[in-house]
């Protein structure tokens, strides 16, 4: 990947270029689907967290994908609670965790497999990022482990863009 685009990323200056870029991005990873998510949790014990997404969610997908008691289920969003490295997704993860009814509601949509990291941030923030696609993951570990990699750097740059956008809007 070129190293201009991640300051691309890094350097927009509103929500709508940053959505962009990120969408340009994942699109020259070879993935359709982009969603970055930056939560920010009120840790008082009947605290709400703060959810700001941002990609190119189908609508019909967005709505579905809000499910509390569907998440509290979902591997993915499990394993972007606990760990901070990427990690790699497909039908079978989802069949491993008898959550197979969760992927083929949002296989329909074109999310059959992707890649996703959390960032987990000072003062309960964490920032999420996953590119998704309807074709099956390179077989190639070579190709596999750069992937994850552009991924992981790409969280960086699209973290501190989030942040700096926040910082003069909310949304």
């Amino acid at each position: 990947m070129e190293l201009q685009r991640y300051f691309d990323v890094s350097q927009s200056a509103d929500v709508d270029t940053f959505r962009s870029q990120l969408i340009t991005f994942a699109q020259t990873m070879g993935f359709g689907f982009v969603t970055a998510c930056q939560i920010v949790e009120d840790p008082r014990p009947t605290g709400k967290a703060k959810v700001v997404r941002i990609g190119n969610t189908p609508a019909g997908f967005e709505e579905s994908s809000t499910s509390v008691a569907a998440g509290a289920r979902d591997p993915v969003l499990k394993r972007l609670k606990s760990m901070s490295v990427p990690f790699l997704y497909d039908r079978r993860m989802y069949i491993d965790e008898s959550a197979a009814d969760l992927w083929e509601e949002q296989a329909a949509f074109g999310y059959k497999t992707g890649i996703c990291v959390a960032l987990h941030l000072p003062d309960h923030k964490h920032f999420l990022l996953g590119v998704d696609r309807d074709e099956p993951l390179p077989q190639d570990d070579e190709r596999l482990t750069r992937l994850m990699a552009d991924l992981q750097l790409l969280a960086v740059h699209a973290q501190a863009a989030r942040l700096s956008i926040s910082r003069s809007s909310p949304a």
